[in-house]
């Protein structure tokens, strides 16, 4: 076997997207069996939630209250090539967000992400749709309060850009 599939073997037991067959080497065979390898998949998951809970509070707010945070975790690294470098690892997990089935993950995730980027200076400008007031959730997120949804409904759109006074504005959608 070449280097370069053994490596792509040992990524896909790491994260949890490779089964090991009869066919494989019995090496693979032993590392898919070793407690090492769930300490290593431990490991690689405290650390990337170490990092989003400091980079993207508010959607790993928002996936805590709705126990989300571990499945969307799980399903970033089993489906991302993500770098090391922990400065791209926000922007490729709440990228990865966009087509999460809870619509308000979808919002918190793509304002969150569009944040991030107008405060780095990105000169584009970013709407996000909301099915709820966006001041009662980011409010909720930001005190560490369960969003109540209900008491909030609506259609509302962020606008972000850095040419904005406070970098977003908040409107409220007719119709």
């Amino acid at each position: 076997m070449d280097l370069a599939s053994h490596q792509r073997i040992l990524l896909g037991l790491i994260r949890s997207n490779y089964e090991v067959g009869r066919d494989d080497e019995d090496y693979f065979q032993l590392v898919a069996r070793s407690p090492d390898l769930e300490e290593a998949r431990g490991n690689i998951f405290l650390w990337r939630v170490y990092v989003l809970e400091r980079t993207c509070v508010l959607t790993v707010a928002l996936l805590r209250q709705r126990a989300l945070l571990e499945p969307a975790l799980q399903a970033f690294i089993q489906s991302r090539n993500v770098s090391p470098f922990r400065e791209y690892q926000p922007l490729l997990f709440l990228e990865s967000l966009a087509a999460h089935p809870d619509p308000l993950v979808v919002s918190v995730s793509q304002f969150e992400l569009a944040l991030m980027k107008v405060r780095e200076g990105d000169a584009g400008s970013y709407i996000v749709p909301w099915q709820v007031d966006p001041r009662v959730v980011l409010h909720c997120l930001a005190q560490d309060v369960t969003v109540d949804e209900t008491a909030s409904a609506g259609r509302y759109i962020t606008r972000l850009s850095g040419s904005l006074p406070r970098l977003f504005d908040i409107a409220s959608v007719e119709g």
